[in-house]
């Protein structure tokens, strides 16, 4: 099964969703983990229509299969 970086972004009234990214390799570094981040957190600001220091960060998983149940993106 393929490891993936897995974090659910949401803001106030917005429905929570669940992004996710395959690893390039099985320790994931701190570029590619704060680049999934941001990449999360600007595709939800975009999609919600809000500014992107209103969105608020869940916790950061690696090593996860595609998320399922609820609204889940892959980018």
């Amino acid at each position: 099964m393929p490891n993936y970086m897995t974090q659910k972004m949401s803001s106030g009234q917005c429905i929570p969703i669940t992004y996710y990214r395959r690893q390039t390799q099985p320790h994931v570094s701190h570029d590619e983990s704060g680049a999934f981040t941001q990449a999360a957190k600007q595709n939800y600001a975009t999609f919600n229509h809000i500014n992107v220091n209103q969105v608020d960060e869940g916790k950061f998983n690696r090593g996860q299969g595609v998320p399922t149940g609820g609204k889940v993106f892959g980018i």
